[in-house]
This record gives structure tokens, sequence and C-alpha cells, in this order.
């Protein structure tokens, strides 16, 4: 990850959205790149990650979880579903609920893929630095938080 620019800071009135656009542009290329040998994508194994930590999973808290719209996560899910990582069934609870889980492949691509990951977060860790880091991650969850996924305008003076 050792590419030393200075950044300089944003300029009053530049984009809050552009600017993190860019980050997380730069950031999936990085740990991609880092994951390409285990064969899974930065979201995808977010997926399976996630799947992991909370068990079978209904479709929509999986998105809710992964601050995703439904059509993009059911785009990523279509070759974790080919590559038979996960399945999906109608929940136990609510038979008009499709759930998520892993399979055993999906454990062993996650086992696959860990190391990978494990290097890019300590490569870039050790370039931003662990304390620039947990604030930088205390202010996305913020953001995340404060920003709801289903604001449908802004306020227009």
């Amino acid at each position: 990850m050792t590419k030393h620019t200075t950044a300089s800071p944003p300029k009053a009135g530049e984009c809050a959205c552009t600017m993190l656009k860019k980050a997380s542009r730069a950031m999936t290329r990085f740990y991609e790149e880092a994951m390409a040998p285990a064969g899974v994508t930065a979201t995808q194994f977010a997926i399976l990650r996630a799947l992991e930590r909370n068990g079978p999973t209904p479709l929509s808290r999986l998105a809710e979880e992964l601050v995703m719209d439904r059509t993009s996560l059911y785009r990523a899910l279509s070759p974790l579903l080919r590559d038979a990582l996960l399945v999906t069934k109608a929940s136990s609870v609510d038979r008009r609920v499709k759930e998520a889980a892993l399979s055993r492949a999906g454990h062993r691509r996650i086992a696959r893929a860990l190391p990978y990951w494990r290097s890019a977060q300590d490569d870039f860790l050790a370039d931003f630095g662990t304390r620039d880091w947990s604030g930088t991650a205390g202010s996305l969850a913020k953001l995340v938080a404060l920003v709801p996924s289903s604001r449908k305008s802004t306020r227009i003076p």
C-alpha cells in the first residue's frame, strides 16, 4: 500500500459524496487486488463474513447490515450461489422471507481468503496508522448512522 502522497485537506465546499466515493473506490481496489488469489471480491467477502457472524440471515436484513440496496445485494449473491458458497431458503419463521446461509464451501472460501485480507489490513494499518484508522472508522460509523438509507429528498431552501 505504501504509495505515500501528501493528501491535501478538502477544500471548502468540496463534495463529501465525491470524497467518500474516491476513498471507497481506492480501498475496494486495494482489498480486491489483495484477495484476488482467493477468488473473492471485497463485496463477496463482506457478505460471507456477515453470514459467518450472524448465521442464516433474511436477505433484507443482510442488505441493511451491509448498507446495500437489495438489487445490488442480489447481484452480488449470484456468483456466490453459483459457486455454492452459500444457500438461500425460505425462513422457518415466515415462508415469504428468504434467508441466506453459508455452505461448507463458503466457510472454506472465507478460510482461504482470510490470510489475504489480514495481510491487506495489516499493510493498510501500517501505512495509515492504527490510531488514525480508529478515529476514521468512528467517523464513518457515525456517517452511516446519520444518513438514513431511505431519504427521498434533501431540504431545499
